[in-house]
């Protein structure tokens, strides 16, 4: 029933309410005097933010003792010269160069930054890392609270039948901040020092979000403009960023009902030069960063948007066996039967949410949300080895995460749903805490790769170097081994394996492991040198002399042409 206030003396009657209350439609909004006051509010979203903060630090506080991995951390710090010292010309380096094949200058100053404070020890970098995404979590709960807010308007009647209803955008929010900061997907951004680019890029892209909603609520000039170098802000820390336009369009159809294209021209050219550079940086350099259409063809791309779209969403619903490195295009063996179902299902999935527009209004542009941000690694450019990671659903898991919290918000005080919000955020949380001890070091990093998959390559010659390196050589010749007999014809793997027989004087086996790649033609010069080391070691000085007229030749060939 519906309660109405007569005018004079302030008396009330019933009169029939709607039957149906469909999620998140635009009802009129009435407010009322008393639980729902501003400093109730207040001392509501306060509360709510303690217990995020806490349940996130729960989830990821063991990180902060976690060390360097030898894994891109020494690429990006260990042995990156331009951030150990925070001078002018280092800070043009840093914004003039591509750094391991990517432009993230803003990522860098903050590591120089942490370099003066902290100088060699993890602790900080960790800490910092853990810091940013606190702050992102509380970007996430602002965030929702405003999108919600703007169209979650209950009637007069709801609010008095469930008065509970009209803070219903504030326990969403919270609830929607708390999934996204203690879900075990979260863990390896926060935890891997490497992924401070995650952490920054999604702070000021969140940050630009909300200037942007007071901008489109309030048409005050300074929160564009605080929008839009927010917006600059985070391209510079991770190029995809250059989802942000597509984003402000999602929002202008769905929460604020604004067309105004012009405005947002500035966010597209910064997207497309931001475009151009990646593009520039992924091609330069030794070495092949964007996979060519030989390795991954046309009718596997489109297949693996299906695949990529999909696998976060059962990783969201049932985070289990993640791993730090899933199976590589290779290793999948897809065939075009298995591309074609990825994709159908993608479609019918695609298609349901749409068909269901009416009935749940916030499913379609949470899921626009998700695509959308996901886009740039969705698997129609692949770069690198990496089909799938983690991190790569750090900023599209809020397009998941809001709508199951609005639908279990929404049921209110049922014991089934407060079960399943209890149950479900403290398993959360444990999986989180305990994935996260899997990142401490190097070896329990990819110790649980080879669990999950015992033939990863990219895991096994990873190990090789670890083991190698701190002169556990038993151990490195064993996993290099394994990872000559998983790939025969990678390199990097032989050669690995070659360095770790070098270091214990089996000279002998290091030429039988390295032979079958210089007779399929491989011309490398690291490979020439570790064999011109072992026949100098075994005295046979006419193959000696062949390798290094070899290593010359490599030399020369490398040489950029006038």
């Amino acid at each position: 029933m519906e309660w109405r206030e007569c005018n004079e003396r302030k008396s009330y009657r019933r009169v029939p309410a709607p039957r149906h209350h469909r999620l998140l439609m635009k009802m009129e909004f009435v407010h009322l005097p008393t639980k729902s006051s501003p400093d109730m509010q207040r001392r509501q979203f306060w509360l709510g933010a303690f217990i995020v903060v806490c349940l996130t630090l729960a989830a990821h506080v063991n990180g902060l003792w976690g060390q360097f991995l030898q894994w891109d951390d020494g690429s990006h710090l260990t042995q990156d010269p331009t951030i150990r010292a925070l001078t002018l010309a280092n800070l043009r380096l840093i914004f003039t160069t591509f750094i391991a094949k990517l432009y993230i200058p803003l990522t860098l100053v903050s590591f120089a930054v942490d370099y003066q404070i902290w100088g060699r020890d993890p602790f900080g970098y960790h800490l910092i890392n853990l810091l940013f995404h606190l702050a992102n979590t509380m970007l996430v709960l602002v965030f929702v609270r405003q999108i919600l807010t703007q169209v979650w308007r209950p009637s007069s009647a709801e609010s008095v039948a469930r008065p509970e209803s009209v803070n219903l955008p504030l326990q969403a929010a919270i609830l929607t901040a708390v999934i996204f900061g203690v879900h075990p997907l979260r863990v390896e951004s926060v935890a891997w020092v490497t992924e401070r680019k995650d952490m920054l890029f999604a702070f000021f892209f969140l940050s630009g979000l909300i200037a942007y909603a007071r901008w489109a609520t309030t048409s005050r000039l300074a929160s564009y403009w605080c929008s839009l170098g927010l917006f600059m802000a985070a391209i510079l820390s991770k190029p995809t960023a250059i989802t942000f336009p597509f984003v402000l369009l999602l929002l202008d159809k769905f929460v604020y009902h604004r067309r105004r294209l012009p405005e947002k021209i500035p966010f597209f050219v910064g997207s497309f030069l931001i475009g151009i550079l990646t593009v520039a940086a992924q091609a330069s350099g030794p070495g092949e960063t964007v996979v060519p259409t030989t390795v991954i063809p046309i009718w596997s791309r489109v297949g693996l948007i299906g695949y990529c779209s999909l696998f976060y969403v059962r990783k969201f619903f049932w985070p289990f066996h993640l791993t730090a490195i899933y199976p590589t295009f290779d290793e999948m063996n897809w065939q075009l039967p298995q591309g074609a179902a990825w994709l159908l299902a993608l479609v019918v999935v695609c298609g349901t949410i749409f068909m269901l527009r009416r009935l749940v209004p916030l499913l379609l542009p949470c899921w626009l949300f998700y695509l959308i941000t996901l886009s740039p690694t969705i698997g129609l450019i692949p770069a690198g080895i990496h089909v799938v990671a983690d991190r790569f659903s750090y900023l599209p898991l809020i397009g998941l995460a809001l709508p199951v919290s609005v639908g279990l918000v929404s049921c209110g005080r049922r014991v089934w749903a407060m079960a399943v919000i209890v149950v479900g955020v403290i398993g959360l949380v444990l999986l989180a805490n305990t994935r996260t001890a899997v990142w401490r070091n190097t070896e329990t990093l990819f110790g649980s790769v080879l669990e999950e998959y015992p033939k990863s390559y990219p895991a096994l010659v990873n190990m090789t170097v670890w083991y190698t390196s701190v002169g556990r050589t038993d151990e490195a010749i064993a996993i290099g081994q394994r990872a000559v007999a998983a790939a025969p014809e990678g390199l990097i793997g032989r050669r690995n394996l070659a360095r770790a027989l070098i270091k214990v004087h089996r000279y002998h086996e290091a030429v039988v492991v390295l032979r079958p790649a210089i007779e399929h033609g491989i011309n490398d010069f690291r490979t020439w040198e570790d064999l011109h080391e072992c026949f100098v070691a075994l005295g046979d000085d006419k193959n000696a002399r062949v390798v290094q007229e070899q290593m010359a030749k490599t030399v020369t060939a490398s040489l950029p042409t006038q």
